[in-house]
């Protein structure tokens, strides 16, 4: 019977610090210092389906560690799809690429680029669909808003 009872407690004070630590880590993620992303999706010209997300973060280069990230992706459901995708922050380009090539699963950009402290960042993306003639087929735009960094991010 003593054995069953401490068996009991012992398995309670496994579950209680699993518990805990599954809960602050889920706590600890929602809360990270430079701020939760802000999303946004849609569909292009042709009805091909996209989402764009952007977050600050602290894992930049030094001596500017802050930066802003987009991540973007093109549900295209084909392989060998051409498109042109290029990421602006503030109106700049800080991305381009002129040849990429779906696979089946899509596209998936992602590209961090530095900025400056107390200052908003208005991330775009800018993607064409082109055939093997050059035409276009198929147009993507979207653009999120991320208000200033948080002061703890980055420091």
């Amino acid at each position: 019977m003593r054995i069953r009872a401490v068996a009991g407690l012992v398995t309670a004070g496994a579950l209680a610090l699993t518990t805990a630590v599954a809960t602050g880590t889920a706590a600890e993620a929602k809360e990270r210092p430079c701020g939760r992303p802000v999303m946004t999706s849609g569909t292009g010209s042709q009805g091909t389906p996209w989402t764009l997300k952007s977050q600050y973060d602290d894992d930049g280069t030094p001596p500017n560690r802050l930066v802003a990230g987009e991540e973007f992706e093109i549900n295209t459901e084909a392989a060998g799809q051409r498109w042109s995708v290029s990421f602006t922050d503030n109106g700049t380009e800080f991305f381009r690429n002129d040849n990429d090539i779906s696979t089946a699963d899509g596209i998936r950009e992602v590209h961090p680029n530095p900025v400056a402290r107390g200052n908003p960042n208005h991330m775009a993306v800018h993607a064409v669909r082109k055939d093997a003639a050059g035409n276009v087929i198929e147009v993507i735009d979207g653009a999120v808003d991320l208000a200033p960094p948080p002061a703890r991010c980055a420091r």
